[in-house]
């Protein structure tokens, strides 16, 4: 149970992050295009203080967060643009 806690932090964010998503899929203004450049801004948003947090805790180092939260986001980026390829969509 003690390796979960500190990890409680990115659960958070993944939650946040999820709640988030399906608000910007739902919104009927936003071009598709939109849609997934917020849903990939919510990402880093909601992952900053994430990985700040396990920061703030001494966990890793501040500049191992921001590597990860980086990371992630150009990982998420690439699925988004891959997945928009898959479907013949414009970027």
């Amino acid at each position: 149970m003690a390796t979960i806690y500190p990890l409680q932090s990115i659960l958070l964010g993944l939650m946040g992050w999820a709640a988030t998503s399906l608000v910007v899929i739902n919104a009927s203004r936003l071009t598709t295009n939109d849609r997934r450049a917020m849903i990939v801004c919510g990402w880093m948003l909601w992952m900053i203080p994430a990985f700040g947090a396990l920061a703030y805790r001494g966990i890793i180092t501040s500049e191992t967060a921001a590597l990860y939260c980086g990371i992630t986001t150009v990982c998420l980026t690439l699925v988004v643009v891959v997945g928009s390829l898959r479907t013949h969509t414009r970027l």
